[in-house]
C-alpha cells in the first residue's frame, strides 16, 4: 500500500473473476443515435468495474468483524472469488448450463469465469438458493448461509451503484483512498443514462419550479 492509500490486488483469479461478474451484470451493448447511427455502448468491465467491486471487498469489512469470523488476515475477495465457483460448480454438476465452458476469455479464471454470461447470473441464482456445500466454502462463508445470500445481493448491487456514479471518472485516481480521489472527465455513467450532474445552488435561481405548499404552525 502506497502513502496516498492505494490498494490493488495483483492475483489474476481474482481480477479474472470479477471481470467476468461485471461484465454478465452489465454488459457492452449496441445503441441506435440519431444523426450517429449505431453506437458502442460500454460496458462495467471497460469501466474497470471489477476494481470498484474487489476494493470494496476488500476494505469495507471492520477490524472487529474480521476478528468475529476468525478472519483477520484472509482476502474478502479472494473467499468470493472462490464462493462464486462454488456456485459454478454447482450449476455444471446439475447439467443446467446453457452454453459450453470458455475458458479462453478469462484464462486466469476458475469455472465461474468460463461460464458464459447468462450461465454467470444462474450460478449466482444457485448460491443465492443455497444449493451448494456450505460445509466446502472458505471462511467466512463456511456454514454462514446468511452472509452467502447477502454477498449475492452485494455483488449484484456494487456494480450498478459503481457504473452510474462518478466513481469511473475518477481515472488514474479511483483505487486511492477517498480523500485523493479527484473526478477527471465527466462519468460516462452519468452520459448513458443522460444525468447532467449534481445540480449546485438553491433551485429557485436555476430556473426550476417547485411548488411547495407551507403548513404553519400555530406557536
Amino acid at each position: 500500500m502506497e502513502a496516498s492509500g492505494r490498494s490493488v490486488t495483483l492475483n489474476p483469479y481474482i481480477i479474472s473473476t470479477f471481470r467476468s461478474l461485471v461484465e454478465a451484470i452489465i454488459p457492452p451493448h449496441l445503441k441506435q443515435k440519431d444523426y450517429i447511427g449505431t453506437v458502442h455502448v460500454a460496458g462495467a468491465q471497460e469501466l474497470h468495474v471489477y476494481e470498484y467491486v474487489i476494493w470494496i471487498l476488500d476494505h469495507s469489512i471492520a477490524f472487529p468483524v474480521k476478528e468475529q469470523f476468525n478472519f483477520v488476515n484472509g482476502s474478502m475477495s479472494k473467499s468470493t472469488a472462490e464462493l462464486l465457483d462454488a456456485g459454478a460448480a454447482r450449476l455444471i454438476q446439475k447439467g443446467q448450463i446453457f452454453y459450453p465452458l470458455n475458458g479462453t476469455a478469462y484464462p486466469s479464471g476458475g469455472l465461474f469465469s468460463a461460464l458464459s454470461p447468462i450461465d454467470r447470473l444462474r450460478a449466482i441464482t444457485i448460491i443465492e438458493r443455497l444449493d451448494i456445500n456450505l460445509e466446502y466454502l472458505s471462511i467466512p462463508y463456511k456454514n454462514n448461509p446468511v452472509l452467502v445470500r447477502n454477498m449475492m445481493d452485494v455483488l449484484n448491487e456494487l456494480p450498478m451503484f459503481c457504473h452510474y456514479s462518478e466513481w469511473p471518472a475518477y481515472g488514474k485516481t479511483r483505487l486511492l483512498s477517498p480523500e485523493y480521489r479527484r473526478v477527471e472527465y465527466f462519468p460516462p455513467g452519468w452520459f448513458q443514462v443522460q444525468y447532467p450532474g449534481p445540480s449546485f445552488g438553491y433551485r429557485d435561481f436555476r430556473g426550476f419550479l417547485a411548488i411547495i405548499q407551507h403548513r404553519k404552525v400555530d406557536q
